[in-house]
């Protein structure tokens, strides 16, 4: 297979949107746009690897593609070695020139499948993927698409991340205009039976102010949809050869210039402070962001206040007194998506069982939505100097087929729905066997679903993420 140079555009605009922690957007017209998904997986991974600020994004690289019905492939390794033995057999995977080119690329799509982390997601169950955390997204079948589903999976991609739309092969963009969307069959009736397509015109046109876009064909070729865009990517990646060049000739490594807001100093000072305080200074240690550390800090306050009410305190604060008059206090977070909510609200839940809640019940759409609550919550465990097996323990979402307040049958010796297409395995509670000196103590955070009433009932603390997506009764 005759090996081609790629455009030093889409490098340059991966290296631009790691160092701005921003997402990078690529549009691939043709009908083997998905057999560029691998190779540009790889790019970002090593342009992510060389980049210092970046590295969350080279150790997780998990994928999230998105669908309507049908991928054209089989995500089932069996089954997908049976089809290229067939293949081979009839001649189709090998021969010529044609057929070499074939074959390497159908192994360079299957090893992309067989290592990489790939959740599979139909249109219609993209409610599951709220709260999840992904580094490359790859959205499939653009007539299904709608605004609600973009906004709902897009904002699951991290900082410097990238967004894939695979298109199928069009001669203009403008041809998109048109296109008949299946959200569409909705709004006809007898008397109106056209719908004209004002969304499809929108979101092409705005492609061309975003500077972090660019549109390329199933070769990787970029094609001009912005002139303004692929200038400055040009001056940018001339930019960085002359810089590259110019150290080669020194002799001298070029280093990153990063330069500290005011933001960033008062997180550095606040996490100084209270680097000695107990339970406080391990899970603000975490925190990403100034905003992160003021949300956790208060939460942990309100927790901090209700153990010293529970102990008669003589100078109890106001939130204090509010929880020992019998009253429920309310902590509320709200921030836009994508802002680290959820992240806070596993780290102060790490914090809530080191201040003695014995029962807390955490409430979403689904489980699925609460990965990133419960990884914090299983991260700010470690900081505190938990081990699992030892103190605690994880509990995943093999039960509960009848929605049980425990989403644990007891009854069916807990067993139930395994994880599949409509229950994805993941974590649905954590119990912790024994507090630091006190043995015999049970502590757990369960997930219970909104519609069960019943299974708040108990709990000392409620959290609730995702609140938007949660129905009123």
């Amino acid at each position: 297979m005759v090996r081609k140079k790629l455009d030093e555009r889409i490098r340059t605009l991966f290296s631009h949107a790691l160092q701005t922690n921003q997402r990078s957007l690529l549009l691939l017209v043709g009908d083997h746009g998905k057999d560029q998904v691998p190779n540009l997986h790889q790019i970002l991974r090593r342009t992510a690897e060389t980049n210092s600020k970046s590295e969350r994004v080279a150790n997780a690289d998990s994928v999230l593609w998105c669908y309507k019905k049908e991928l054209g492939f089989s995500t089932h390794r069996k089954k997908r070695m049976e089809k290229l033995k067939r293949d081979k057999k009839r001649g189709l995977a090998k021969g010529g020139n044609a057929g070499t080119a074939t074959t390497e690329r159908m192994d360079n799509f299957e090893l992309f499948l067989t290592n990489a982390d790939i959740t599979w997601c139909y249109y219609k169950d993209s409610h599951r993927v709220l709260g999840t955390t992904h580094s490359i997204l790859v959205l499939q079948d653009f007539e299904a698409l709608t605004p609600n589903i973009m906004a709902r999976t897009i904002e699951t991609v991290r900082g410097g991340g990238l967004v894939v739309f695979l298109l199928r092969t069009v001669t203009s963009l403008r041809q998109l205009y048109a296109m008949t969307m299946d959200v569409h069959s909705r709004y006809r009736t007898e008397g109106s039976g056209d719908v004209v397509p004002r969304f499809n015109e929108r979101f092409i046109l705005s492609l061309q102010g975003c500077a972090n876009c660019l549109v390329c064909d199933d070769e990787l070729n970029v094609l001009p949809l912005s002139r303004r865009t692929l200038s400055k990517l040009t001056r940018m990646g001339l930019k960085s050869s002359g810089e590259d060049s110019d150290n080669e000739n020194e002799g001298m490594r070029k280093d990153v210039v990063s330069y500290k807001t005011e933001d960033d100093l008062q997180l550095e000072r606040l996490k100084e402070t209270l680097r000695d305080t107990p339970h406080v200074g391990k899970l603000v240690e975490l925190a990403k962001t100034l905003d992160q550390a003021r949300a956790v800090l208060t939460f942990l306050e309100a927790c901090a206040d209700r153990d010293e009410s529970s102990k008669g305190s003589s100078s109890p604060s106001p939130l204090a007194s509010v929880m020992n008059s019998g009253k429920s206090a309310t902590v509320s977070l709200t921030a836009p998506r994508g802002r680290g909510k959820s992240a806070a609200l596993g780290l102060c839940l790490a914090g809530a069982i080191s201040f003695g809640f014995d029962s807390v019940a955490v409430t979403a759409p689904e489980p699925e939505n609460l990965v990133a609550v419960f990884q914090f919550l299983v991260e700010g465990l470690k900081a505190l100097k938990y081990q699992e097996h030892y103190d605690y323990t994880l509990g995943y979402n093999y039960g509960g087929a009848d929605g049980g307040s425990d989403y644990m049958d007891k009854g069916n010796n807990g067993r139930g729905e395994k994880a599949g297409r409509d229950n994805t395995k993941c974590i649905v509670s954590v119990t912790v066997h024994s507090s630091k000196g006190k043995k015999g103590r049970r502590q757990t955070v369960r997930y219970v679903r909104p519609r069960d009433a019943g299974g708040f009932a108990g709990a000392e603390l409620v959290a609730i993420d995702e609140a938007a997506a949660i129905p009123l009764p």
